[in-house]
């Protein structure tokens, strides 16, 4: 991760509500110049609405949003000049009804670049997101892939301080995704820009982010939410059980009736027989997909519920774990977080 600075952007105290319900609650987050921030969570999390937010296109219900320590809506002549440092890409971007150099160099254009220096950053640009020779293409003729590298391109045309991704992976092919993801990580380290991404794929998230803002119905919450279940916690001879019908765990918990629980996958230890240790779950399973992620192995286990474990490639060859293994899943009832 960087190297810590004072907080560049900061929230505290935030709501938001839409028609009266509340879509965000967050007590306070706090965000460094030059790092990325991935914000992960199911649908209708508050992902967007989070990051919105943050890029100063919504104004929050209640709460307080600062830039460089300063209430910005106690400056809100600010607004605009800092909104200028700034870009935005949404998931389903909108690009102007003309040719794709004229898409590019919008922002360049309003902000009074000379053409000349226009050009040479849309051919940059374009280069960055693999479409070289597109400048005289037009916006309507580009698959939903293209715009989307597309609108890319032209939010990076201006050299933006702060960079907004909102599923910037969606319409896009596995080969693009990794294109994409090194020019994210180029324009963070080269430029410094600070990034924000939403993404509904938790391993994109741990894989490109410094930190991982996980999002549960408005809240952050601890773990990563890949083995996130529904169910019931009972009291059982003075223990508390979370059952999801399918699936029980023990839990440290005062709550009791209706809740959600989530493991953390490298919490998670995967043995060929019974682990002889303190930790209260022990879980058979059998594996039914396996995946590398680049670092290690992914894991999908059978038991009861669908589980995603994490492993190194090392474990994977030295337990000779193949779909169809038949395994153990240990972990301590502490790593299991219930809200």
């Amino acid at each position: 991760m960087h190297k810590k600075e004072i907080a560049d952007i900061a929230i505290t105290n935030l709501v938001h509500q839409y028609n009266g319900k509340t879509v965000l609650d967050i007590d306070h987050l706090s965000f460094t110049r030059g790092s990325i921030y991935a914000v992960s969570g199911q649908n209708g999390s508050g992902k967007t609405t989070l990051l919105t937010i943050l890029g100063l296109l919504l104004q929050p219900t209640a709460g307080k949003v600062f830039f460089e320590g300063k209430d910005i809506y106690l400056q809100p002549t600010a607004i605009t000049a800092i909104r200028s440092t700034m870009s935005t890409v949404l998931q389903n971007p909108l690009l102007f009804d003309t040719t794709v150099e004229n898409n590019i160099a919008y922002g360049l254009k309003i902000r009074g670049i000379p053409k000349a220096e226009r050009k040479s950053t849309v051919r940059h640009c374009l280069h960055l997101v693999g479409l070289d020779g597109f400048e005289k293409r037009r916006a309507k003729e580009l698959s939903g892939g293209e715009a989307q590298r597309i609108a890319i391109a032209r939010a990076l045309a201006i050299k933006p301080q702060v960079l907004f991704l909102d599923e910037f992976a969606a319409n896009v092919d596995e080969n693009t995704i990794a294109l994409l993801e090194d020019v994210i990580k180029r324009v963070n380290r080269v430029d410094r820009a600070t990034i924000f991404l939403v993404t509904h794929d938790t391993e994109q998230a741990y894989r490109l982010a410094d930190e991982v803002i996980n999002l549960f119905q408005g809240r952050v919450v601890g773990p990563s939410l890949e083995n996130l279940f529904r169910g019931r916690i009972e009291h059982v001879n003075n223990l508390s059980v979370f059952n999801t019908g399918r699936m029980q765990m023990e839990v440290v918990t005062e709550r009791r009736g209706s809740a959600f629980a989530a493991i953390d996958p490298r919490d998670i230890i995967v043995s060929l027989s019974p682990v002889r240790s303190s930790a209260r779950n022990s879980l058979y399973g059998i594996v039914s997909a396996i995946s590398d992620n680049g670092l290690g192995v992914r894991l999908a286990i059978t038991a009861g519920e669908e589980l995603t474990v994490k492993i190194t490639k090392h474990s994977l060859s030295e337990m000779n774990l193949t779909i169809g293994s038949k395994v153990y899943l240990t972990f301590k009832s502490t790593a299991v977080e219930v809200f």
